[in-house]
């Protein structure tokens, strides 16, 4: 097997066979090309340490990282796309758990440590069981998820809101949730900031990939309404919401699971926030045992990623 660390940006925007790999292995949709990307080009820091193992010509493990240096001088390797609402995986292939353990050698052997955050939790357990490193898990408390499981919708009242519309233009999808009175609603960062840059490029090429809908709603009875989500072979993520929140009856909620039906997905994830009932996703963050300290942000300006990132993209 061929293992190769992508510390440049154009290493791992032309790696071959990473949407396929994160297809397979139904990866988190935040783990994909059109998301990834987008996140290292305006919010990443520090330097790319990312690993890609191939097995005869074939792209079976990838972790997505990234080194970066804390608050007490220690670098640490992170999740590429991380801190902005979303979960991580290591991507492996089907039935390959020699490459998972490979990935974890290769990255507690670089004498660095890690602080991987945001991993379901099931994932994490299979990780500790991959090395002897002394690894801690720690429950995540102020942000997860739900797993509904995605059934054929039935229709449902829409006394409350006005018929729902899906939008995957990614043209109308930015003018419709970047504005400026509707970046603050959506969670798109301040006008001008990198947050703001960030967002509008990863809706941009998600949207382009195929990978990200927008489904708007106006209610009767205050604001517009809207669900902002990311999908990936086999699951499908509510990334955002605005205009109140969605409850079981919504036609908002009918409209993400047929969305996610159609796509073949299997389960959407829904954030705890959105109080729509289903199986708690739990959460946790992997660091070494004597980790200590937090990441301090680095200020910056935006880096222009909706025009510059779209020849990375391979879907």
């Amino acid at each position: 097997m061929k293992i190769t660390e992508l510390s440049i940006w154009e290493e791992l925007g032309g790696l071959q066979g990473w949407s396929e790999l994160a297809a397979s292995c139904d990866a988190s949709p935040f783990a994909w090309p059109s998301f990834c990307l987008p996140w290292w080009w305006e919010l990443g820091w520090g330097r790319l340490a990312s690993v890609a193992v191939e097995d005869s010509g074939l792209l079976v493990g990838l972790a997505l990282i990234h080194d970066r240096v804390g608050d007490v001088g220690r670098h640490m390797l992170r999740f590429v796309g991380d801190e902005v609402g979303t979960y991580h995986q290591l991507l492996v292939a089907e039935d390959r758990d020699d490459v998972c353990e490979i990935l974890l050698e290769r990255i507690l052997s670089s004498g660095r440590e890690i602080d991987f955050s945001s991993i379901p939790l099931k994932l994490a357990h299979s990780y500790q069981a991959a090395t002897s490193c002394p690894l801690v898990l720690t429950e995540q408390t102020t942000f997860g998820f739900v797993s509904v499981p995605v059934e054929s919708p039935e229709p449902v009242s829409t006394d409350r809101i006005g018929p729902v519309r899906k939008v995957t233009d990614p043209a109308e999808c930015l003018a419709l949730i970047t504005g400026p009175t509707e970046a603050d609603r959506w969670g798109g960062g301040a006008p001008g900031s990198k947050m703001a840059a960030f967002f509008a490029s990863a809706v941009d090429a998600s949207a382009r990939a195929g990978r990200m809908t927008l489904h708007i709603a106006d209610r009767h009875d205050g604001p517009t309404s809207g669900l902002l989500m990311v999908h990936g072979s086999r699951t499908s993520v509510v990334w955002r919401h605005v205009g109140g929140l969605p409850l079981s009856t919504d036609a908002l909620v009918r409209a993400a699971t047929e969305e996610a039906f159609e796509r073949g997905s299997q389960r959407v994830l829904w954030p705890e926030s959105s109080r729509v009932s289903g199986q708690p996703f739990p959460l946790v963050d992997l660091k070494m045992a004597h980790t200590v300290g937090r990441f301090r942000a680095i200020p910056g300006l935006a880096r222009g990623a909706v025009r510059g990132i779209r020849d990375y993209l391979s879907a």
